[in-house]
């Protein structure tokens, strides 16, 4: 029977920690898409509280990869490993935040009852959000099987969410220019947007740091 090293102990531990972090973040866009779906504003203070789950998260596995680093002293290839680990989990804890971005905005729009960018464009930011969960799914899923198309594949699906972001853009741009007043509710809608598309953004980082840990080169997936 093979026995794990160590430090591949450690690594599978991380993987798991990571597995961990990156489901609890798919669970938060699954609730933000529920919740922009029925501007239900109870849902969005979950959200917003649900947030710091995540950074416990993501503090504990960078302070035990750290600690691990200092006691195994692992060589090239199983310390690009860990640090892609610990790159990951930051990546993580920043795609949950722009959950709770959103959730504050969407408690901003039912109060002042700012609807008009709302119903235009909240089609395409849930299939923005749907996206995005795909493609958290299918980066897990390559890291865990050291599956690189996949990981490829859950970036290139960037190029959808870039291609919903600039529709909402020029849609609300628009609304901007002809609508007398309404200018409140549709700053919101573009900052929604924007962190929509910065989600994704932040999974093709992902996808790139799986990509070098398992390959040793850099790439430029965005």
């Amino acid at each position: 029977m093979v026995v794990d090293s160590p430090i591949d102990a450690v690594y599978n531990e991380l993987l798991n920690m990571v597995k961990e972090l990156s489901d609890a973040t798919i669970r938060m866009y699954e609730k933000t898409l529920e919740t922009l779906n029925s501007l239900d504003t109870q849902r969005a203070l979950c959200i917003i509280k649900s947030d710091t789950e995540i950074d416990t998260m993501e503090e504990e596995l960078i302070e035990f990869a750290t600690i691990q680093i200092v006691r195994q002293q692992p060589v090239a290839t199983d310390l690009r490993k860990i640090l892609m680990i610990i790159r990951l989990a930051r990546e993580y804890e920043r795609i949950a935040d722009y959950t709770e971005n959103i959730a504050e905005y969407i408690i901003l729009i039912k109060e002042n009852e700012s609807l008009d960018h709302y119903e235009k464009n909240v089609d395409k930011f849930s299939k923005m959000i749907e996206i995005i969960i795909e493609m958290l799914n299918l980066v897990i899923e390559g890291l865990l099987e050291e599956n690189k198309a996949k990981i490829k594949e859950a970036a290139d699906m960037d190029n959808r969410v870039d291609t919903f972001y600039h529709e909402v853009m020029e849609s609300l741009i628009q609304h901007i220019r002809i609508v007398d007043g309404k200018v409140f509710g549709t700053a919101h809608a573009i900052l929604i947007n924007k962190y929509l598309e910065r989600a994704g953004d932040h999974v093709t980082n992902i996808a790139e740091e799986m990509l070098y840990a398992l390959k040793g080169r850099r790439y430029n997936l965005g």
